[in-house]
């Protein structure tokens, strides 16, 4: 899903695969999947997810159960969360960081949490 150039969501978003951001989105994210901030991009949301890449600017709590990658223009405000880190030079990452440790969801939803996990566990064993 897109959410393109120009365009604001405000709300809570849930569900299964990735999710792109050229726009503007504020609220909610619980996904099972990648959830992606282009470049120019402005997220204010607490955002959940399989793995996040950070392009634009984003003000929140970021749960990821494998990785957080904040690419070169990447801009990040508040909490990080994941199993693996990547802070591309060039980044700015101003907030409270922890990596390497099993995830756990910020906010404390932890049904979705485990099915994360569960899905990660199925796909090393294929």
């Amino acid at each position: 899903m897109l959410i393109g150039k120009g365009i604001t969501v405000r709300g809570e978003i849930t569900g299964t695969g990735d999710l792109h951001v050229a726009g503007r989105m504020e609220g909610k994210v619980n996904l099972t999947g990648t959830f992606v901030v282009e470049v120019g991009a402005e997220v204010e949301a607490d955002v959940n997810a399989t793995a996040i890449v950070v392009g634009g600017q984003v003000r929140g709590n970021l749960m990821a159960a494998s990785r957080i990658e904040l690419l070169p223009s990447g801009r990040l405000h508040g909490t990080c969360r994941a199993r693996s880190l990547v802070v591309r030079e060039g980044a700015l990452l101003n907030g409270k960081v922890s990596a390497g440790a099993p995830a756990e969801r910020v906010g404390g939803d932890e049904e979705l949490a485990e099915r994360v996990r569960r899905d990660e566990a199925g796909a090393s064993l294929r």
